[in-house]
């Protein structure tokens, strides 16, 4: 539902050539107009007026008609949506219309003795009711506008927060009820393939369990997709260094006929949050995954300028085949799950990338490039 109903904002009858999205320069028009005739005024009644006439003149119009020449640029360029422009015009023409009434009902009681004092008086009136009108109008504009922005930012923080609470709930009944389910079974067909000699059973059960670790690591990588879709951790500097020493070390401990290479320098700034263990964990975790050749060597290395860091993780797997590596970094990528697209994602996020760099029957190579943060009290612009 619109937020502003024809009823709120009318109260004047819609002028059709003050509707348009230009019209703000038919104000300026007006201004550039009104110091003409003020002009022309001086020079036609230069001797009746004298130097002091003219100088009251360009104090009392002159100012004025200037200020309307500056308000209908200025309202061009506010932030004001153009349709409101129509409704600060028609207060403008309403007040000088109005005022210049109430003023010629004056002078047909109480006239000026001449001719000159009469068109000053005139014009004096309708430069007064159209800077009163146009004063109004945009200070209205400019507080509907700001009501209007103000709903709809409330608006979008509800649905943001709804959906929030909404993934919240899918990442805890994916944890509580998917993942320990899976878990159950791959555990149970684990016992049974182990005290079992039907060698057709035993088959069956290691596909169950196969499909089960499978569904795991899908589910994990459902739920990091989730958390990463979630209002995100406010952006600090990190040391990379630091991350990638820890992420390592937890690496090793849990992988098996693995050799880790490392050249890390002292440190390496760069700004994020702890999404960046997730991407370096699971560039780890994918360079020994299609790795059948017995042990896997993984050689990781970090490079920093002042204007980036890029870490290199390199392995000797067989390679990502030609028709896998389109599409690698996409939500539906076959065969390498959520993994690298998370990772592209989050990457993204920090005003970085990551990509397949070198890929071939002696390993592959992924580069992720992240903007270098120069000190610990930088200030991230991402959020």
């Amino acid at each position: 539902m619109s937020l502003d109903t024809p009823d709120q904002t009318r109260s004047f009858p819609s002028v059709p050539c003050l509707q348009g999205a230009h019209s703000p320069r038919l104000v300026s028009v007006f201004g550039a107009l009104s110091v003409a005739f003020l002009a022309a005024w001086g020079i036609a009644f230069a001797a009746v007026i004298g130097l002091t006439g003219f100088l009251l003149g360009i104090v009392t119009i002159g100012g004025p008609a200037l200020g309307l020449l500056w308000g209908g640029y200025r309202l061009e360029r506010s932030e004001i949506e153009a349709n409101r422009y129509g409704r600060v015009c028609q207060w403008f023409v309403g007040g000088a219309v109005g005022f210049l009434s109430l003023n010629l009902l004056t002078m047909a009681f109480f006239p000026w003795h001449d001719l000159a004092g009469n068109v000053f008086w005139a014009h004096s009136s309708i430069n007064t009711g159209a800077v009163g009108g146009f004063t109004v109008g945009y200070v209205e504009a400019r507080a509907i506008q700001r009501e209007v922005e103000a709903t709809a930012a409330t608006v979008r923080a509800e649905r943001l927060e709804d959906e929030r609470e909404l993934l919240t709930y899918l990442n805890d009944l994916l944890r509580h009820e998917v993942l320990n389910s899976s878990q159950i079974i791959g555990g149970h067909a684990s016992l049974l393939r182990t005290e079992c000699d039907d060698d057709g059973a035993r088959d069956r059960l290691e596909t169950i369990e196969r499909e089960s670790d499978e569904l795991i690591d899908v589910i994990t990588d459902v739920r990091a997709m989730l958390d990463a879709n979630r209002r995100p951790e406010p952006y600090s500097v990190v040391d990379l260094t630091a991350l990638l020493t820890e992420e390592i070390d937890a690496f090793r401990a849990r992988s098996d006929d693995v050799e880790l290479e490392v050249d890390l320098p002292e440190t390496a700034l760069v700004r994020g949050n702890k999404g960046l263990t997730w991407i370096f964990s699971n560039l780890l975790e994918n360079a020994i995954e299609h790795n059948d050749g017995g042990t896997a060597r993984v050689r990781v290395t970090v490079d920093a300028t002042p204007e980036t860091v890029t870490v290199r993780v390199a392995d000797d797997g067989p390679g990502i085949p030609d028709d896998v590596r389109e599409t690698l970094f996409e939500r539906k990528s076959n065969n390498h799950g959520l993994g690298l697209y998370l990772s592209h994602i989050l990457a993204d996020r920090y005003g970085g990338s990551v990509e397949l760099a070198e890929t071939g029957s002696d390993g592959s190579v992924f580069v992720v490039t992240l903007p270098h943060a120069t000190s610990a009290v930088d200030e991230p612009a991402l959020d």
